[in-house]
């Protein structure tokens, strides 16, 4: 048994008593004279109690964590989210009560000061609470899957002239057991389609953490269509990590082969830790691709090294990498010339704000790079935001991206 439930657990007991007690004048209103907002809030809070617990309870047991309804976990999300966020004035509140009460000892009773809470705040607290509801709401219902087609020119030195307002269409992050509907994901891919790409690359996570989850979406994504190829690496989710299974063991190489079999059937060429000319004519350009790499926890199964040996500097160099740390960690030092990296891994966490010249997300306090085109040292890297969505089923701001990148001669 996880143990460690507990403590997420106590903490939500908190947050809900809290946020009940101060505001219990509303919770103990009556419709049909009985007190139903008051059984309906602990009916809630009661049921996420116990699918947590229940999911939680044989942490290992694949059949329940990993399977757990996206949506349920987002609701869950959702409701605490907003509950924490609405505490934020009421504990601004009690400390303006507790200045009251250490003031009132020192007066006569005629002088004390009330110690009710301010109305003010309390109202702060319940139009937060209900604004973030409703704004994480919108972002499950509306945006989940509300796909955004990002259009981006891109120019490389040397890149051949023949070649010039080439297509790339570049995707990453599908988190295939989030996504659910095989229908809105072939809508995705017909708008893909619709783009007429030169070439299709993905940058990893296809799965949150199983091979199972790509079964029902391999047909659709065998749709897939571009002139020269449809290329993809792996992300940090694709090597199962996250269930507790050990490396190595018999059912974690069972999962990944499974993984890498069905990454080929669905029309993908997986490049781990190795590169491919790319020729056209009589004209070419090189696609290197590395296993996930990421700065900190993150596993560093990509061999940069080892993915350029059987490659020359002196052609165009397109590298796909899924965390984009490893552009400012490994590749902007590397003595090999890449031209363009392309990532993912973001999400562009799936919230902020992005408007015509200017883009705000939280994430960029994790990493400096982490949606659209970014240049340094003659070198360029360009993080998609994620076509799929992982634990939240929504978005706020920030779309589920279809990139189209428009390569041209740097001339």
């Amino acid at each position: 048994m996880n143990y460690f439930i507990f403590i997420p657990l106590i903490f939500l007991l908190l947050i809900d008593i809290y946020f009940f007690q101060s505001n219990c004048d509303l919770f103990e209103k009556k419709l049909f004279k009985i007190t139903i907002y008051k059984y309906l809030y602990w009916t809630v809070s009661i049921a996420v109690y116990s699918i947590l617990f229940y999911h939680s309870y044989d942490y290992q047991n694949e059949s329940k964590f990993v399977n757990m309804k996206p949506y349920v976990f987002s609701l869950i999300f959702v409701i605490y989210i907003s509950k924490f966020s609405g505490i934020f004035a009421l504990f601004l509140d009690d400390l303006i009560r507790l200045f009251k009460v250490f003031f009132n000892l020192f007066q006569s009773n005629e002088d004390k000061v009330d110690l009710s809470r301010i109305k003010f705040l309390k109202n702060a607290s319940l139009f937060t609470a209900a604004a973030v509801f409703s704004t994480l709401s919108y972002g499950m219902i509306v945006n989940r899957y509300r796909f955004k087609v990002y259009t981006q020119k891109i120019k490389i030195k040397n890149w051949p002239n023949s070649l010039n307002n080439f297509k790339i269409v570049h995707i990453s992050d599908l988190h295939l057991g989030s996504f659910e509907s095989v229908e809105k994901l072939e809508e995705a891919i017909d708008i893909i389609n619709s783009k007429n790409p030169d070439l299709i690359l993905f940058t990893g996570d296809l799965v949150n953490n199983s091979f199972t989850e790509i079964q029902p979406f391999k047909k659709s994504l065998q749709n897939l269509k571009s002139k020269y190829g449809n290329f993809s690496v792996l992300g940090n989710h694709d090597y199962g990590d996250y269930i507790g299974i050990k490396r190595n063991s018999n059912k974690w190489i069972e999962n990944f082969n499974n993984l890498l079999k069905m990454q080929e059937e669905c029309g993908f060429k997986l490049l781990m830790n190795e590169s491919i000319e790319i020729k056209i004519n009589d004209v070419s350009f090189n696609l290197v691709g590395v296993e996930n790499w990421g700065v900190g926890r993150f596993n560093k199964d990509g061999d940069f090294d080892k993915a350029i040996k059987n490659i020359g500097n002196n052609k165009p160099t397109i590298l796909m990498s899924h965390d984009p740390s490893h552009w400012r960690e490994v590749i902007l030092n590397h003595d090999f010339n890449i031209d363009l990296q392309l990532s993912g891994h973001t999400h562009g966490m799936q919230f902020g704000i992005e408007i015509p010249s200017f883009k705000w997300s939280p994430i960029k306090y994790r990493y400096k790079e982490w949606a659209g085109l970014y240049k340094k040292n003659n070198k360029q890297i360009y993080v998609n935001r994620g076509l799929g969505h992982l634990a939240y089923t929504g978005r706020v701001g920030i779309l589920p991206d279809i990139s189209l990148l428009n390569i041209s001669n740097e001339v």
